[in-house]
């Protein structure tokens, strides 16, 4: 076998990593990843000529200076046969000069190389006959190589973990133990990055019992991991995500040193509206996710550049303290109002429509606990000066998001509250109450399925106004996956003294049905009487599903 210079290359680095430190390597990004993948351009099938006109079309485009300088190649370059030393190596009829040239190219322009494999015996691929390999088993002489062609990221998939297996979604035991692998032998041959794509699937926590997600085991072996399953086109797939990340940010669970990736930009694909695609990005960016071009450079129009061109919003995103925006409260089927803290001390406001209807929509900052602010609107690039309110024609599904500043907080007051447990409410019907570990009172209701008329109803409600922001600890932990048309929502019907419901959506909150709570959800009603002999009843709303778990709801005296 004639060996070429990346090859012997992998060798000596495959030496090297026996004496190498298995310490988290220097060059680790410090905010979320920005730059371009294959994927949704073109899917596993990468070749040698679009990928270079993809780097220099990215560099000539002005993506390199605005920060997205992580290219990365995803599935489809490897060869079918590994190297005699066990390596993994390229496919020559794709990529004919190998993947060095490339890497020398893009490095020689300014970005970072960025390469992807699979923690399984194969590797996703849209065609799987024959099979590209996997690096599972393989780690160390896959990291080897990649160390070779000077890899500063490397994604890692979850396909094929058994051989008969394509893409398993049903709960692994093996997931910290598997990817730990992959994790120390790049760091110990000094890349730093590693993103572990496994689709947001639960991990099943042996000791505890417990299914978790990744944001319980996956920053000790990665940089950023994946929240969610794999984005596709269209609206639907986008609030899926949308809808999964939310907990993990009201939880504290993401943040600095454990990034949650959303998956790649369908900016400039078709299936959204251009106003979806920046409300699309408007949400990655200010979630704190990476920020990876996925599709066509050389072709893309001026709008979608200039969309992924917004520099107040890469801002956002690259921001020092790292933190994603809050879900403050949602009007379901309305919008929704996030905030979310930054490093100089400024906040952003995201607002995102989910009526599907173009009007005009506003909001008083005392929404989100502020009285006045000077305000940046960030899509117009427009210096607002001081405001108390935000008000703007929205498109369906637009997004306002704006910077404040010289921020003057709203008086704060600390409510009482009157604590109602489910499972001391009036259950009909076939509600019925469980245990729950992480439940207030060590027990929740549920039951409340679709088509029947389980109910739970709170009596003895105390109110002093008719409309009220109520809390509502509940569980949601209904997992979403590519395909799904439901976006990660458990939905209920929810009336006051016997009144008309209305139709509450609530986002996933976790993984574990019997532990993982989401507190603290505001929903206002209306409808109340003065006095304390009101009542709130939570059933299923006709024809959308199931009704979330309730823990308890806290009234506002």
């Amino acid at each position: 076998m004639i060996w070429s210079t990346e090859d012997r290359a992998a060798v000596l680095a495959l030496m090297l990593l026996g004496t190498a430190s298995a310490q988290t390597a220097p060059g680790r990004q410090e905010t979320p990843i920005m730059g371009y993948n294959s994927y949704n351009d073109v899917a596993c099938s990468p070749n040698e000529t679009m990928i270079h006109d993809t780097i220099q079309s990215m560099s000539d485009k002005g993506f390199l200076g605005l920060g997205y300088k992580f290219f990365q190649i995803d599935c489809g370059w490897q060869g079918y046969d590994r190297l005699s030393n066990g390596s993994i190596t390229y496919d020559d009829t794709v990529f004919p000069n190998g993947i060095a040239p490339l890497s020398e190219f893009a490095i020689g322009l300014g970005f970072k190389w960025s390469m992807y494999t699979d923690q399984g015996v194969y590797s996703c691929d849209t065609s799987y006959d024959p099979h590209r390999p996997g690096s599972l088993g393989y780690e160390t002489q896959d990291a080897a190589m990649f160390a070779a062609w000077n890899t500063a990221y490397v994604k890692v998939d979850n396909c094929f973990v058994d051989p008969d297996q394509n893409a398993p979604k049903d709960a692994r035991t093996d997931f910290p133990s598997r990817y730990a692998k992959m994790w120390n032998a790049l760091q110990g041959v000094g890349i730093p990055n590693m993103l572990i794509c496994q689709w947001g699937t639960p991990y099943q926590n042996t000791s505890t019992n417990t299914l978790q997600g990744p944001t319980a085991w996956a920053p000790a072996v990665s940089t950023s991991f994946r929240i969610s399953d794999d984005i596709s086109q269209g609206w639907t797939s986008t609030l899926r995500i949308y809808n999964q990340v939310i907990h993990a940010s009201l939880l504290d669970l993401v943040g600095p040193g454990r990034f949650a990736d959303m998956d790649l930009l369908e900016v400039g694909n078709p299936g959204m509206t251009v106003d979806e695609q920046k409300t699309h990005f408007a949400v990655w960016a200010t979630f704190k996710s990476a920020l990876m071009i996925s599709t066509s450079v050389p072709r893309m129009t001026a709008q979608t550049a200039e969309i992924l061109g917004n520099q107040d919003l890469i801002a956002i995103n690259q921001d020092a303290l790292g933190l994603p925006v809050k879900l403050i409260q949602r009007f379901s089927n309305d919008y929704d109002i996030f905030l979310g803290p930054l490093a100089d001390g400024d906040k952003v406001l995201l607002i995102v429509d989910h009526s599907n209807t173009a009007r005009t929509l506003s909001v008083q900052l005392t929404d989100v606990g502020i009285s006045s602010a000077t305000a940046r609107d960030l899509w117009a690039g427009e210096n607002l000066g001081s405001v108390s309110s935000v008000s703007q024609s929205l498109p369906a599904h637009g997004s306002m998001v704006f910077r404040l500043s010289s921020i003057q907080s709203a008086p704060s007051t600390t409510p009482e509250y009157q604590d109602l447990e489910a499972e001391s409410a009036t259950l009909a019907n076939g509600a019925s109450v469980s245990s729950c570990s992480g439940c207030s009172g060590g027990q929740k209701v549920g039951n409340l399925l679709s088509g029947s008329t389980a109910s739970v109803t709170f009596t003895g409600v105390q109110a002093s106004q008719s409309t009220v922001d109520v809390l509502f600890d509940y569980i949601n932990c209904e997992v979403q996956y590519l395909g799904s048309s439901v976006p990660n929502v458990r939905t209920a019907s929810i009336s006051v003294n016997g009144g008309a419901g209305i139709t509450v959506l609530f986002p996933l909150s976790g993984y574990d049905w019997y532990g993982d709570v989401l507190p603290s959800y505001k929903v206002r009603l209306s409808g109340f009487t003065s006095g304390s002999q009101n009542t709130i009843t939570v059933q299923s709303a006709s024809g959308q599903g199931n009704a979330p778990d309730i823990d308890r709801i806290r009234v506002p005296l």
